[in-house]
């Protein structure tokens, strides 16, 4: 049996498409957001037919050991911001030994001045063992299923959750869909 790993991320975002640049992605890729395809099995792309609605959704999707991420950074005036995304998260793994996973995400990074990252909020989905955890810089939003969900809090509240970054130091947020597989097992 061929052994394989596959995830997507699919998403829509909404408030969050008040500061990002084709927030909304109804324009090419190319037009405000940067990507990744880490290797040969990894894509990201947009269209309609990611979701039953007529407008346009981005997809970031890996399929072997590899990654692909499409991001934006931003300036923020505040912390006291609202965020929002549909998203539709999905990791799968056939693979029978314990060291392999796949992991599904729309990340929320705060950064200094500088673009040096503070911490970061994930809202994902993942196998076992992905080494994905809660800590004083992380805070995870597990997807309980793989749907389309909704997903909004405010980033000052958010921060609260992660000890670890003064909100007083965050200057930017970066807003990424990351799928990712370790199939070096």
């Amino acid at each position: 049996m061929h052994k394989y790993v596959i995830l997507f991320v699919v998403v829509s975002l909404s408030s969050a498409s008040v500061l990002l640049i084709n927030g909304d992605f109804e324009l090419p890729l190319t037009n405000g957001w940067q990507q990744i395809e880490g290797g040969s099995y990894s894509t990201v792309d947009r269209a309609t037919t990611y979701d039953p609605d007529p407008d346009y959704e981005a997809c970031a999707k890996d399929q072997y050991g590899s990654y692909a991420k499409l991001w934006q950074t931003v300036d923020i005036p505040t912390t006291d911001l609202e965020f929002s995304v549909n998203a539709k998260l999905y990791a799968y793994d056939n693979n029978q030994d314990t060291l392999c996973w796949a992991g599904a995400a729309i990340t929320i990074s705060y950064l200094d001045g500088s673009g040096s990252p503070l911490g970061q909020t994930m809202i994902c989905r993942f196998t076992t063992p992905c080494p994905w955890a809660n800590s004083s810089t992380c805070h995870l939003i597990v997807a309980s299923n793989t749907n389309w969900n909704s997903y909004s809090f405010n980033i000052n509240s958010e921060l609260g959750n992660l000890p670890g970054v003064n909100p007083t130091d965050v200057e930017k947020i970066e807003v990424a869909l990351y799928a990712k597989t370790d199939h070096t097992c």
